[in-house]
Parts: C-alpha cells; structure tokens; sequence
C-alpha cells in the first residue's frame, strides 16, 4: 500500500534501542534504519515495542531487512532524495559500486526517503518517477483544470549506483514507461481509481492530467512496459489544486 510522505523525527541509534541491530552509527549520526524504526511507531502504533519489534522488523545478518511492517521484506528497497544510496568515492565498474545498507546509509535533515518492495525476485524492478518541463517533481501546484504534461521514467534501481541520468541513457539503464494507467491513490484506504485517459504514450511515457476540482490528490501509476518486461515501482507525485 503506497503511503503518503510523512514527516519523521529520527534520533540515531533508535534501531540500536528497538533491538534491530546491536550497534549503532560509529559517527553517532541516524541511519535508514533508524527512520523505518520511526515509520513502524506511527504505522503499526503501540503494539509496537522492543519487546515485540521483532514480530513486525528484523535485518538479515547482510545487513538488508528480513521483515518491516510484519511482512516479508528481503526483496526490498531505499532511495535517500530518488537516488540509490552508495559509498561517496565508489565509481560504477565491472565490479560494481559500494551500495549501502538499512543499517550503515546515513541521512540528514530534508533527506526523503523511499522504501519499497520488488514484486521481481531478481530485483530488476524499475524504479519509476515523474518529469515534468524536463525536471523529475514530486510535488506541484495547479489551478482547477488546468493541465500539465506527465512523463513517466524509471531506472533499473539495482544497476548504476551513482551514474549520471546521461550515463544511465547511454547504457540503457532508464526507460520510458509505457502503457502505464494514471491514477489517484486514497491515502486513507490506499484505494487506486483511473485516472480517466490518462494512459503513458508509447516511447515517450508520456501523458497529460488535469482536475475540475480543488484538494490534494495523490496520483501514481499501474502497469506498463519497460525494458526486460520488468515490474515497475510505484511512483508518487503530490498534486496540490486551487
């Protein structure tokens, strides 16, 4: 169910506390674990404490998550500001990048995070997000009616590590999403409704939206076609209409 952003408090060492790993940061500072500690108090509530952290989250001896939220979870992601998290000096190689853990990736204040699930065992799902006027957006504010123009785009999220959209193209690391169905999420319920017509181009991904009424909508999207025939992560874009 697709959750919408929620502003976090985050202490370091709340994973330490909860009993989720035995040793915090060695910095001192907060980690993505520590964040998701603090998303399990406000998503699962009371019934979640030390002594029972471990029915709903638990980390694997690799350091990647075994369970959140009481469900499965080692086929699971994170993004810090839309960007897979990796070791500043690492460079992308035969060899690969440094990624970073749950447990050992560091955030800051106004840091967003993401956390996801792979419906693919392989990880080659794509993680998706919206363009609009050649720039990636995560918010905007419209005036009833008025229609804005919706690129859909995602990128292998386990492949890359810290290359460059340019470089992402050119080794075919990013694709358009194609044939992907528009809708508007209840963040209540999580409920998706069709946005009507509003369906991803073929090669561009590409679509436009509008609404005849004000409020606060949450749109993502369904489906669609990317390279490999992978699944796609669920984008999220917040629309503010006067």
């Amino acid at each position: 169910m697709l959750t919408p952003l929620t502003e976090l408090e985050v202490s370091a060492g709340e994973a330490v506390k909860y009993g989720v790993v035995e040793t915090g940061d060695p910095k001192g500072e907060p980690v993505v674990l520590d964040a998701i500690v603090e998303a399990h108090k406000i998503i699962i509530g009371s019934a979640f404490r030390p002594e029972t952290c471990s029915k709903y989250l638990s980390i694997r001896s690799e350091h990647w998550l075994g369970q959140a939220f009481g469900k499965r979870a080692f086929y699971s992601g994170f993004t810090i500001n839309g960007i897979y998290a990796y070791e500043l000096g690492s460079t992308y190689s035969k060899q690969g990048y440094h990624g970073l853990s749950y447990d050992k990736a560091r955030i800051h204040d106004g840091d967003v995070l993401e956390m996801f699930a792979f419906q693919d065992s392989m990880g080659m799902d794509y993680y998706s997000y919206f363009r609009s006027d050649d720039k990636r957006v995560k918010e905007l504010d419209l005036a009833v009616d008025e229609p804005v123009t919706l690129h859909l785009e995602g990128l292998m999220y386990g492949y890359g590590g810290p290359m460059t959209r340019d470089d992402r193209i050119k080794h075919h690391l990013i694709s358009a999403v194609e044939e992907a169905q528009l809708v508007t999420v209840d963040p209540e319920t999580g409920l998706m409704s069709p946005i009507p017509g509003a369906v991803t181009s073929e090669d561009e991904g590409e679509t436009t939206i509008s609404f005849d009424e004000p409020g606060t909508y949450y749109v993502s999207a369904l489906g669609g076609e990317v390279r490999y025939n992978a699944r796609i992560v669920c984008p999220w874009l917040e629309v503010r209409v006067a």
